[in-house]
């Protein structure tokens, strides 16, 4: 029997199934769908604004309007000061959570770990078959006698 996978909207807490990981339900997703075009159409109406000038103009809240910006829906739209710290040094960016160089960092110590990881099994591996190996050397040593 196959299991359902059913979780409830982060948003509105209703019950809905993912289909991919998703955290909110189809119709909050339609609802910031319908807002994030509502906001791109007023960046686009009013070039040159700040990011303040945005929030208040366009009626979205901010921690919306701020999740835009991560996701980089507003570069080269004219938006001006729409800069943030990185999550990790602080350093202003325009888009994602980290900056180029913590995001490499992140990378380079990621790929480290996974080699690690990769090495350390392998030597488990030759461990334990070298382990079995005289197992099997000693059952049949006690056969032949």
């Amino acid at each position: 029997m196959a299991k359902l996978n059913i979780r409830n909207c982060a948003r509105c807490k209703k019950i809905f199934v993912p289909a991919s990981g998703e955290k909110i339900c189809p119709d909050c997703r339609a609802e910031d769908a319908e807002i994030e075009e509502r906001v791109k159409a007023y960046v686009r109406d009013h070039r040159g604004l700040t990011v303040n000038q945005l929030i208040e103009g366009s009626g979205v809240p901010a921690k919306i309007i701020w999740r835009m910006i991560q996701q980089g829906l507003f570069e080269n739209s004219g938006l001006v000061d729409a800069e943030y710290p990185c999550a990790n040094c602080g350093k202003l960016i325009t888009k994602d959570i980290y900056c180029t160089e913590c995001a490499g960092k992140f990378k380079e110590n990621a790929q480290k770990f996974a080699a690690a990881l990769v090495s350390k099994r392998a030597a488990a591996e030759k461990k334990s078959k070298t382990f079995s190996d005289s197992m099997h050397d000693m059952m049949d040593g006690s056969r032949n006698r």
